[in-house]
């Protein structure tokens, strides 16, 4: 037979456990946004340097290839992160509850 248990305490879920915020306070959505604001960014100085060197205002070659390239490659990392999001939300939604 089985006696009837008194006094019992909720147990505390151990700290590692409870979620935390990021060590910088910023939220992923938040750390998001400000990423493809910096991509943005980098699309809209590229433009501008590569104007300024069009209209010959002084603008180094180097360095509107440079920030082009920057760019470019900020572009292809969103892209293929966002690639990855996609694929990781199409898996969970093919998964069987």
């Amino acid at each position: 037979m089985i006696d009837k248990v008194t006094n019992m305490l909720p147990v505390a879920a151990p700290e590692s456990a409870a979620p935390t915020k990021p060590a910088s306070g910023q939220s992923f959505s938040a750390a998001l946004a400000n990423a493809l604001d910096q991509v943005g960014n980098m699309e809209i100085q590229s433009s501008a340097m590569t104007q300024r060197l069009a209209a010959g205002q002084g603008t180094d070659l180097h360095s509107v290839l440079i920030a082009g390239e920057k760019a470019s490659l900020a572009l292809q990392l969103t892209v293929q992160v966002r690639n990855k999001a996609v694929e990781a939300y199409q898996e969970i939604m093919r998964m069987q509850m």
